[in-house]
């Protein structure tokens, strides 16, 4: 029999890809199942899960184990007036659903003595979330790699070897302005790690976000943003489908509702605010939240560095 359940939250992304009437499963995870319309890949999450620019988000528990729903890769999916059905199976009601529409900006007045602090007080609680996997190795040493230095950590996994080169060149070429050289370090970088959204990918988004948020809130030069975003991502189909499209949001300052909180808690928040910030960014996915915080700081350091 078919499960009726109710979406709460659909992000912008995936409202636009409701457009499609037809698609199918592509994968399934616990906390969410991915579907395919058309080209986009949209994530069908239960309660809980943090809302972003793709996912939709239901009312199913947040305990609740989403490959328990007897749903099948590449099972049809199909959209008819205000539901989403899968198979016979499951079937979402979009009727009552809110359009989540990420934030590109913070909003009220910034203080760059609080910024600066809010900054350091992120890369401090932030190296303490260290990790083997991905690139969370660089995170003691993310004040180096911000000065275009390389720092000299043992014993690096095979992930974080192969970044760390490219992260430090992306740096100092974003820092001399040379979008021909920040265009190379993002094409080497793109698809570099495993799984659906790879170690780099995530560093780099989280590395545009913080530059757009800077410039957009500081009246900084946006526009060279954009070309240095729009240059990191030239090589974007060298990666999953998944990442691309979150690259592509993040080039456009568009992010998860946790890690937007985040950059609002640095830029204008307490120091409560900003502890919150970083456990809810370090938790998501095995190590996505903290490859992206490695981006994030990068981002944060150079962005105010051009605007001071």
């Amino acid at each position: 029999m078919e499960r009726l359940v109710k979406a709460i939250l659909i992000g912008s992304s995936a409202h636009e890809a409701l457009e499609c009437e037809s698609g199918e499963v592509r994968s399934i995870f616990e906390r969410t199942f991915n579907i395919l319309l058309g080209d986009k890949l949209v994530g069908i999450a239960r309660s809980g899960v943090t809302p972003s620019p793709i996912n939709i988000i239901t009312d199913i528990p947040s305990d609740e184990n989403m490959s328990a729903l007897g749903i099948d890769e590449q099972m049809t999916v199909r959209r008819e007036d205000n539901r989403l059905s899968v198979n016979d199976v499951l079937e979402i009601s979009l009727e009552s659903a809110e359009i989540w529409r990420p934030k590109t900006r913070a909003e009220g007045y910034i203080d760059f003595e609080l910024t600066g602090r809010n900054l350091e007080l992120a890369k401090r609680l932030a190296a303490d979330k260290s990790r083997s996997g991905g690139l969370g190795q660089l995170l003691p040493s993310i004040g180096d790699v911000a000065l275009g230095k390389t720092p000299q950590i043992s014993d690096l996994n095979q992930v974080a070897r192969k970044a760390l080169p490219q992260i430090v060149g992306l740096v100092k070429s974003s820092r001399a302005r040379d979008v021909t050289r920040v265009r190379e370090y993002g094409q080497n970088l793109i698809g570099l790690g495993q799984g659906l959204s790879p170690s780099a990918d995530d560093m780099l988004s989280g590395f545009m976000v913080a530059r757009w948020w800077v410039a957009n809130s500081l009246s900084g030069n946006l526009s060279r943003v954009k070309a240095e975003n729009e240059a990191i991502i030239d090589s974007a189909e060298k990666t999953t489908l998944m990442s691309q499209q979150l690259l592509r949001h993040a080039a456009k300052g568009k992010a998860n509702e946790a890690v937007e909180s985040l950059l609002g808690a640095i830029l204008t928040g307490t120091a409560a605010d900003v502890g919150a910030g970083v456990e809810r960014v370090s938790a998501i996915g095995e190590t996505s939240g903290i490859d992206m915080m490695v981006g994030l700081l990068l981002g944060l350091e150079v962005g105010l560095e051009k605007i001071e």
